[in-house]
């Protein structure tokens, strides 16, 4: 497995995130595991805020300035 920078980590951890929520862009009721994928997508909405609000560089890694209204839980 390669080994990245502290930078390199995070950007690669935004982007499986990011990828994961358009995973699941489908309305919630729509899942037959509709709790499930809510604590999921609660999750990585969560993450997102979160190095969003301490990572300097987040903004320009893809993380939408708004993430929760573009991703309502």
């Amino acid at each position: 497995m390669q080994k990245y920078s502290g930078e390199q980590t995070l950007a690669r951890l935004v982007e499986l995130l990011l990828e994961f929520l358009d995973e699941i862009n489908e309305p919630i009721e729509s899942y037959s595991n509709a709790d499930f994928v809510l604590g999921r997508k609660t999750a990585y909405v969560e993450c997102l805020e979160i190095i969003q609000e301490i990572w300097i560089n987040g903004a320009s890694h893809g993380i939408p300035k708004d993430i929760e209204k573009i991703y309502t839980v």
